[in-house]
């Protein structure tokens, strides 16, 4: 990860002022790890048998972030064939598998970009993403060096009700048909809607909750005739209210310049009304209603270092605040980071072209935002894991070092979260596709 003392002496800069401005608002983080009601997902749900794995592969003597707010001392993660096969102590190592040696360094679950482009991906929605992605593309290299293993690439998006194509990116160098794990697992819409766009809405809403009585009421006739098909235009939505697909809602500017409460309760609201905890992006005001957004099970997509000016007149209701992810943390909401938007010409996704052009090269910096707003270290590495995958619909696949799950696996010397620790070693799919003394990024830096 890159790491150039004009990018560390500016993030100081930066936090010292936005600190001063936020003391007193900032709560006290919570505990990490997983708490009654934590929404961290448990293993996936694979079968493994360990008599047809080709190939293993063990890292052993690391300490191991597990992603999800855990720990384990000096333990090892073994894989196989691309997959988690078990992470602790006194593992049974097959004989032939091969061994990565991280004794006294760390190993992380690789990050998980909710909002991220180019890196071997396609930038046009036209046929399936699998179909277009480069598995050569150099810039994978430097997405690794920063511990991006993979990203939710966004194509399209909706606005007044669901629609968008989307596709979870694997950094699986060299491996074309390891790069898409899922494609279209999540939706979005904008808000705010106008009285006629939401009560359009409305009315769909209420003809996918018709049609899905009458799903019920064939199944218990037993007949043998075919399932009654959806009425046209709601096929996403019924995506959304079956639980096959998230919802996203961008959270458009607010009525003022320095609140959006008033389009947070409406997303809140939708999300009601499709019976789903929906993923609120960029939300500027949600810390005002944490509790509202908690209500509604929500998820929420941050940018920390964004800076809006409260207004004089109301202080404490409005404005940015540093410590946005951990008051939403403190009630139980799930948070994934990002960089912010607009700036120098980066947009809203991570790539070359952010602020000072280093958003590829820093995800940490956002996750380390949050904590100085008051976020729980491993809550906050839990941003660009477990909650990250969440909120990106892939929570089964990444974003966690689990039994099961896509062995996408970082070996770092040093926590995952500090401005001087670098990725040594990077593995996708149990394969080892980033080495750090063997790229021109960062060989020459040593620690």
């Amino acid at each position: 990860m890159i790491r150039t003392s004009f990018v560390a002496a500016l993030a100081l800069c930066t936090l010292a002022a936005d600190l001063s401005a936020q003391r007193g608002r900032r709560p006290q983080g919570r505990p990490a790890g997983n708490l009654p009601g934590d929404p961290t997902p448990g293993p996936a749900p694979v079968t493994l048998d360990r008599s047809k794995v080709q190939h293993w592969l063990a890292v052993t003597g690391g300490d191991v972030y597990l992603g999800t707010g855990h720990l384990l001392r000096r333990a090892t993660v073994l894989v196989g064939d691309g997959k988690i096969y078990g992470v602790g102590h006194n593992l049974d190592i097959p004989e032939g598998a091969q061994k990565l040696d991280a004794t006294g360094k760390v190993v992380s679950a690789g990050f998980v970009a909710v909002r991220c482009g180019g890196l071997g991906a396609p930038n046009s929605a036209q046929g399936k993403v699998a179909d277009s992605v480069n598995p050569y593309d150099p810039m994978m290299k430097a997405g690794l060096a920063a511990g991006i293993t993979s990203f939710l690439l966004t194509l399209e998006q909706g606005t007044a009700s669901p629609e968008g194509k989307t596709a979870l990116i694997k950094l699986a160098y060299g491996d074309a048909k390891g790069m898409v794990a899922r494609e279209d697992q999540v939706l979005s819409m904008r808000v705010p809607l106008n009285p006629q766009q939401m009560q359009t809405f409305r009315d769909q809403v209420k003809k996918v909750e018709d049609h899905k009585k009458a799903l019920v009421e064939a199944a218990a006739k037993k007949d043998g005739k075919e399932a009654p098909k959806p009425p046209p235009g709601t096929e996403k939505l019924l995506r959304v209210m079956q639980g096959e697909a998230k919802l996203w809602i961008w959270i458009q500017a607010g009525r003022t310049d320095s609140s959006d409460v008033e389009e947070i309760r409406e997303a809140l609201e939708i999300s009601k009304l499709v019976g789903r905890g929906a993923v609120l992006v960029d939300p500027l005001s949600a810390w005002v209603i944490a509790d509202e957004v908690a209500a509604h099970d929500c998820q929420v997509i941050l940018n920390p270092r964004r800076v809006v000016e409260p207004d004089p007149a109301r202080p404490e209701k409005t404005g940015s605040n540093l410590a946005q992810a951990a008051i939403l943390a403190e009630v139980g909401v799930p948070v994934a980071v990002t960089c912010p938007s607009g700036g120098f010409g980066g947009g809203p996704a991570i790539g070359t072209g952010g602020i000072m052009g280093q958003d590829l090269n820093t995800p940490h910096v956002d996750a380390a935002y949050a904590v100085r707003g008051g976020l729980d270290n491993m809550e906050a590495l839990r941003t660009l894991c477990a909650d990250a995958a969440m909120i990106a619909g892939v929570a089964d696949r990444v974003g966690s070092i689990e039994i099961g799950k896509d062995a996408d696996l970082l070996i770092l010397d040093g926590d995952p979260l500090h401005y001087k620790s670098f990725v040594q070693v990077a593995v996708v799919n149990g394969k080892v596709v980033y080495e750090k003394d063997r790229e021109p990024f960062y060989n020459h830096i040593k620690r």
